[in-house]
């Protein structure tokens, strides 16, 4: 008895843990933009959901794409992060002489 209660509890709060668990493990980038919202990616949102909690190799890809678009994503925003600290670096250097 005690074990479809528990699936269910797996089921219905898995996706807000795992949710959490990366959200610990990826830090967002204080300097990455803001996405704005819209009915499309609400759409496809909801789509890539469905997709992910039917089966596990659909999980695994959706969960691959989502991971390495946010890698992708931090390391553009480190890298735009230093160019611009080494433009107002020379314009330092610049002015001061």
């Amino acid at each position: 008895m005690a074990e479809p209660l528990l699936a269910r509890i797996v089921r219905r709060s898995g996706g807000q843990l795992l949710d959490a668990a990366a959200g610990r493990l990826i830090a967002p980038v204080a300097d990455a933009p803001k996405a704005k919202s819209s009915i499309i990616r609400s759409i496809a949102g909801a789509a890539l959901t469905r997709i992910a909690t039917r089966s596990v190799p659909g999980a695994l890809a959706v969960g691959g794409t989502l991971l390495a678009k946010s890698l992708y994503d931090r390391r553009r925003a480190r890298k735009e992060h230093k160019k611009r600290s080494q433009k107002t670096q020379v314009a330092n250097d610049a002015g001061g002489q």
